[in-house]
């Protein structure tokens, strides 16, 4: 691996040596810049590097999340799947797992229709979720969850990421863009009812603040009061976000990027026995509106606030200067009482199959994490080949308190009758632990264009360190552990652009991923590791406003966490364990013609358990990984005849059957669902309606009952039908 280190940075270093002459070059040019100094500072040339261009449509031209430089999708040597604003708008998602619904290799409502937290499995692994550009680090229950309102775009990096972005999974990463503020001016008011008594509102409001074009602002807010579709489980939120951007020169900007949140939700996350769920049970089925817990005590109730920026300064033509930063704080206060499953006699067999055993438990968690990512970015040639070249450094430090306790009584419910009001004693915090993590990374990546060659190559050395200390308070016990962490990682990938729009690609990437732990004999873990090959083809239309794409992969990860099955090891792992995912993924985005709109999706995984000291684990699927995924979206605009302004849309998605554990011991069977929506724009009512809009959408029409997993040795059922109505004004 030495030598593979020093080639990588060599060629990297290549491009290093063309800053001389790009510099003076550019730099013996001064009159020339003056002289197109205001046309070259436009601010939508500087703010909205980090946006989706052409979000005005469902089809992406460009992303800056595989590189951190808003390049064109087809030279990315990778997977990347791209919503835009417009596409979250039609869809009128909820949530950012709503979000990724119709994007292949994408697994979401891992707990049902969970009121926590967004959960993602890309290609058979947990998805890493980012912000702006920054990783969303978290501590337990307190997580930040984002609000999809405030997003201008949400894209999918498909496979390992570390190179980039540092400590990442295999699968791939979320990558989630803030609403900025726009030279252009935004002003947008809505409300929405529907199902589960939801009513919502929100504003979009900004543009210039003042006469030259130097401040800007943005403000995005939104108010929700709703129940679920369990009983007894609210879903409530508060979001302001206000951005400013202060041009602070031609050539410099600086965007002040903030959001406060609050959730006031109840527990919908219930666990369910599998037999009345997923499997036959004597008694019947278990009604999805069931709730196992007590009204007045399960809630959760998350406060969470970030703020920070994104500075851009270019000291000329060729070489630019950006920093990313944000702090963000949260704090979850998470009573609630879940289930253990049926009462079991003394043989360890279900007592009547409706009897639920309950324990109550309390967490109260806290987050506050510091991130930052400072990056040189230069454009220059050495000879016939153009160079891309980004070099940074990035830091993010989390310090997170998780404070927990148990009732020492059990709570019986009956699962398919229940009834509350049962007196117990409520829990005591008697175990915290305080842990920390910090870590930096330092990167390069240059992208090296020949004719029609693109060569991509990225390098990284990342250092982590982990420090825990638990106090338990029920067993007197005190521990405390500091684990460092080390890791290089690189990419490489090559493309060919075809005139045509055509563009084949090979790719290699990494992934690293700390192990916080100990074996029995007091060894650290070691970080588990990624490796992917893929390879793949898209096809950007020179005339056609479109954007199709196909890969095919191979990923392994190493170092896995599998049991000590060693007597008296009890409670320990050993890292003999690797999974592999070998599939193909398709995505096609077009606008067809003027109106129609067309997303089309499929996704193969085949994943397998290739190496484990367990016997019953070798050879099988991994959990959360289903072999088949298919979705479409068919969205239509009437123009120019006597149904102007009308809007239909109508989509299917499909998806396989999926293990819930790495022993394969419970299955949840495929589902289809389908999704509709209509909308008119009621200026074509009347003209001084301009600017509004009336559209209602439908989620899971047919209103199909179905399990969409079952993890942990619980099942939990997918969300069932959804209408709601949304009054749209833009002024």
């Amino acid at each position: 691996m030495n030598w593979i280190r020093s080639a990588c940075w060599i060629i990297l270093l290549i491009g290093v040596t063309g800053f001389a002459g790009a510099q003076s070059e550019s730099l013996t040019r001064p009159q020339e810049k003056n002289k197109n100094a205001q046309e070259t500072t436009k601010l939508p040339e500087i703010t909205i590097k980090d946006s989706v261009s052409s979000a005005e449509s469902f089809t992406p031209k460009t992303t800056s999340t595989a590189t951190k430089t808003n390049i064109p999708l087809i030279e990315i040597p990778q997977t990347v799947n791209v919503i835009t604003r417009s596409e979250l708008d039609a869809r009128l998602t909820q949530t950012i797992s709503d979000a990724v619904v119709y994007t292949p290799g994408i697994l979401t409502g891992l707990y049902g229709d969970s009121t926590r937290d967004d959960y993602f499995q890309s290609r058979g692994f947990e998805a890493t979720q980012f912000l702006d550009g920054l990783g969303l680090v978290g501590s337990n229950y307190a997580n930040l969850r984002i609000e999809p309102y405030g997003m201008e775009s949400v894209e999918i990096l498909k496979g390992p990421s570390s190179t980039m972005y540092g400590l990442s999974g295999p699968g791939g990463l979320i990558h989630m863009t803030s609403k900025r503020p726009t030279a252009v001016p935004v002003r947008e008011l809505f409300i929405t009812g529907g199902s589960y008594d939801r009513i919502q509102g929100g504003l979009d409001i900004g543009g210039p603040v003042d006469n030259n074009g130097r401040l800007f602002f943005r403000l995005t807010g939104l108010v929700r009061n709703s129940n679920t579709q369990v009983q007894h489980a609210h879903l409530d939120r508060y979001f302001i976000a206000p951005s400013v951007t202060w041009r602070l020169g031609t050539d410099t900007t600086l965007t002040l990027l903030s959001h406060y949140q609050r959730d006031d939700t109840g527990n919908a996350m219930m666990f369910l026995p599998p037999e009345g769920s997923l499997l036959p049970n004597p008694n019947g089925k278990i009604s999805t509106r069931t709730f196992h817990g007590e009204p007045g005590y399960d809630h959760y109730k998350r406060d969470q606030y970030a703020v920070g920026y994104a500075f851009d300064h270019r000291f000329n033509d060729a070489w630019s200067f950006q920093q990313n930063l944000r702090y963000a704080d949260v704090k979850s206060d998470y009573p609630n009482i879940f289930s253990l499953g049926f009462a079991l006699d003394e043989n360890g067999d279900p007592i009547d199959f409706r009897t639920l055993d309950r324990v109550a438990a309390h967490y109260k968690d806290k987050a506050g994490t510091f991130t930052m990512d400072s990056r040189m970015h230069g454009k220059f040639n050495t000879g016939p080949v153009q160079h891309n070249l980004l070099v940074g450094v990035d830091y993010r430090h989390m310090s997170g308190t998780n404070r927990r306790g148990f009732s020492e009584d059990f709570l019986f419910i009956d699962a398919f009758d229940p009834v509350y009001g049962q007196d117990f004693a409520r829990p005591v915090i008697d175990f915290i632990r305080n842990q920390n993590l910090d870590q930096v990374g330092l990167y390069a990546q240059n992208q090296m264009k020949y004719d029609r060659f693109l060569l991509t190559l990225g390098v990284r050395n990342d250092w982590a360190q982990t420090r825990t200390r638990d106090n338990d308070m029920f067993f007197d016990e005190q521990t405390s552990t500091r684990q460092n962490d080390r890791a290089f990682t690189y990419r490489t990938g090559l493309t060919y652009l075809f005139d045509n729009g055509i563009a084949p690609y090979a790719s290699y990437a990494e992934s690293f991923q700390p192990s916080p732990g100990a074996t029995f004999d007091g060894a650290p873990l070691r970080p588990t590791t990624g490796r992917q090959y893929e390879v793949g083809v898209k096809y950007k239309p020179v005339n056609y406003n479109a954007l199709m794409s196909v890969a095919a992969y191979h990923l392994k990860q190493r170092d896995v966490l599998t049991p000590d099955l060693t007597p008296g090891h009890t409670g320990y792992f050993v890292q003999t364990g690797e999974v592999r995912v070998r599939g193909i993924e398709a995505e096609v985005k077009a606008n067809v013609m003027d109106g129609l709109n067309f997303i089309g999706a499929y996704s193969f995984a085949d994943s397998n358990v290739s190496k484990s000291n367990d016997p019953e684990e070798l050879g099988n699927r991994l959990a959360l990984t289903p072999r088949h995924q298919v979705s479409g979206w068919l969205d239509y605009t009437f123009y120019g005849n006597r149904l102007a302004g009308l809007g239909l849309a109508w989509g299917v998605r499909h998806i396989g059957s999926n293990f819930g554990d790495i022993v394969n011991s419970l299955k949840a069977p495929s589902y289809t669902l389908f999704d509709a929506a209509v909308r008119y724009d009621l200026r074509h009512v009347h003209p001084t309606l301009r600017g509004a809009q009336l559209s209602v959408n439908m989620n899971n029409i047919f209103d199909n009952e179905y399990v969409s997993t079952c993890a942990s040795g619980a099942c939990y059922y997918g969300l069932r039908r959804t209408v709601y109505a949304t009054l749209r004004y833009g002024f």
